[in-house]
């Protein structure tokens, strides 16, 4: 049986946790771990999971493509269903220069509040590169040490951050670890907070799921969408990412450089239920990395859209029914391109829970569980095989084909 699409529905955003008593817990323990003499505490991070597993891994060969892309690695990722719209090299690891500090910045805010304040240590002195004037003795709270880091790239910032999270710069990174393996992305090997050390290599992929996690996160998500801040060393300042305030919708995220990096960009948009993240690495210069973002981002809002699908099929047996059903799942699909799934009609009602194809004008894109439902049988099925015997139920359910599927389109 063929079962159609419904109507482009659009997907509900993952909804945020709510911050609050894990943040009364981290208190009380390193409350604790001044008494006993242990600072600081190595706290886990408080519930971060891997975003969706995309029924369909990867666009087909004919799907749209952007166009005008230079940079070296991009992938463009649907933030609700996990689906990549559009990728090069995107798995390939490699210098990533500032824009992990958005890992930076969520393991810290994992751990501490926005309010608390920090007193900056002798970790800021001659930290290179980009920077937002710490000195040692200087006391800023966290969130505006969070806004130095994502808006201004503040390097030092990032450091007096990490130690004031993990008590030292090292314990920090293998937080940063486990929790970017919490999030999906594992087997890193970091060695700067700030990205300023080309040793850290994350791919484009590794990128955007990291961001995807960011953007989801009750305080960070809106801290990565501000195109100013206000710090206390240099007043109101515009962001570095120049996608903010120049692309309809844009969120967020990162930007970063370095000669071996070259210059990349996380960037992402909200429109309606949607949300793209589109991450750019060594796209040449500027404004290399924003026009390629836009062009991304274009492609997945006006090439792409979300089609919910759903189906079920119901047998009839003796005393009762039995139903197979695939529950409501959105797509991201090509606009307008059809799309169908595919449910087995049989001489008899599967054994158990089946993995269905979907088809996208006609070539398979993915699969589906659909699930089996016992709920109005009477008595398992191998409990009628065994009184009856194998022979006569096959033989009942061949009689009853004719009129044995009832079908509902969702």
């Amino acid at each position: 049986m063929t079962v159609a699409t419904t109507g482009a529905e659009r997907a509900e955003r993952r909804p945020r946790r709510a911050p609050g008593g894990r943040h009364l817990l981290v208190a009380w323990l390193a409350g604790l771990a001044v008494l006993l003499g242990v600072l600081p505490p190595s706290l886990p991070a408080q519930a971060l999971e891997p975003g969706p597993t995309p029924p369909i891994a990867e666009p087909l060969a004919g799907w749209p493509r952007p166009i005008g892309m230079e940079a070296s690695a991009y992938v463009l990722l649907d933030t609700t269903s996990g689906q990549v719209l559009a990728a090069r090299n995107a798995d390939e690891r490699r210098p990533v220069a500032s824009t992990v500090k958005v890992l930076t910045a969520l393991t810290a805010l994992e751990r501490v509040d926005l309010d608390d304040e920090v007193t900056v240590g002798e970790e800021v002195v001659d930290v290179p590169g980009s920077g937002v004037g710490l000195e040692p003795g200087d006391t800023w709270t966290v969130a505006e040490l969070v806004d130095a880091i994502i808006a201004r790239s503040g390097n030092e910032a990032a450091e007096a951050l990490a130690v004031h999270v993990g008590g030292s710069r090292e314990e920090f990174l293998r937080l940063m670890e486990a929790d970017a393996a919490a999030l999906g992305v594992g087997g890193l090997e970091l060695v700067s907070v700030s990205g300023l050390d080309d040793g850290n290599l994350l791919s484009a992929m590794d990128l955007a799921l990291l961001s995807q996690a960011a953007l989801a996160h009750e305080e960070l998500g809106p801290v990565l969408g501000r195109d100013e801040v206000t710090l206390p060393s240099e007043g109101t300042v515009a962001s570095r990412n120049l996608l903010l305030g120049s692309y309809p919708d844009a969120t967020g995220v990162k930007t970063g450089f370095t000669a071996a990096a070259g210059n990349s960009l996380v960037g992402s948009a909200a429109r309606g239920e949607r949300e793209l993240v589109a991450v750019i690495l060594d796209a040449g210069d500027d404004p290399a990395r924003f026009d390629e973002a836009r062009r991304l981002l274009d492609l997945g809002f006006d090439a792409y859209e979300v089609r919910s699908l759903t189906a079920s099929l119901r047998f009839s047996v003796a005393g009762g029914e039995i139903g197979l059903e695939v529950e409501p799942t959105e797509l991201v699909l090509p606009t307008a391109e059809e799309a169908v799934l595919e449910l087995p009609i049989a001489a008899r009602p599967p054994e158990g829970d089946a993995r269905v194809p979907v088809r996208s004008d006609g070539e398979e894109v993915g699969r589906l569980t659909a699930v089996l439902d016992r709920s109005r049988a009477p008595e398992a099925t191998e409990e009628i095989a065994t009184r009856l015997g194998r022979a006569a139920v096959d033989g009942a359910y061949a009689a009853l084909r004719a009129r044995a599927a009832s079908q509902e389109l969702g």
